[in-house]
């Protein structure tokens, strides 16, 4: 992969992977897939946190299952590079929302935290593009 490709991809996929697992049941969602943080495994937050997160969740998987079908993304194929560049700046927007809404719920340490779940996704679903 090319220099500027690796680049483009690191910025395409940030966009791809706020969203966690908080989809009706039957929806093609990210539940489960590559692009599921599964932020609640990774932190603890409080009971009222919880709460508040489940529904900037819950909004954000939306927005996404809708940017997913628009783009004919399979959550629960194999991530592909073309696709993800052309959805990019639809997931990129869905995911300064959920950033800007989970800022407002999490303390600083646990801001920080998320978002380095974030980074971990991202790199995941970076080397699922690459993987033969």
């Amino acid at each position: 992969m090319s220099g500027l490709k690796k680049r483009v991809s690191g910025f395409i996929v940030c966009g791809v992977l706020c969203v966690s697992a908080v989809v009706p049941a039957g929806a093609q969602g990210t539940d489960g897939t590559i692009y599921d943080p599964q932020i609640f495994r990774y932190m603890t937050v409080s009971p009222v946190q919880k709460t508040k997160i489940e529904r900037i969740l819950a909004k954000s998987e939306k927005a996404m299952v809708k940017v997913f079908a628009k783009y004919r993304i399979d959550p629960r194929a194999k991530p592909e590079f073309d696709k993800l560049r052309a959805a990019s700046a639809d997931l990129q927007a869905v995911e300064a929302w959920e950033k800007k809404q989970m800022k407002s719920v999490l303390t600083k340490e646990q801001y920080a935290d998320y978002l380095e779940i974030l980074q971990a996704t991202a790199a995941n679903v970076i080397r699922a593009t690459r993987d033969d």
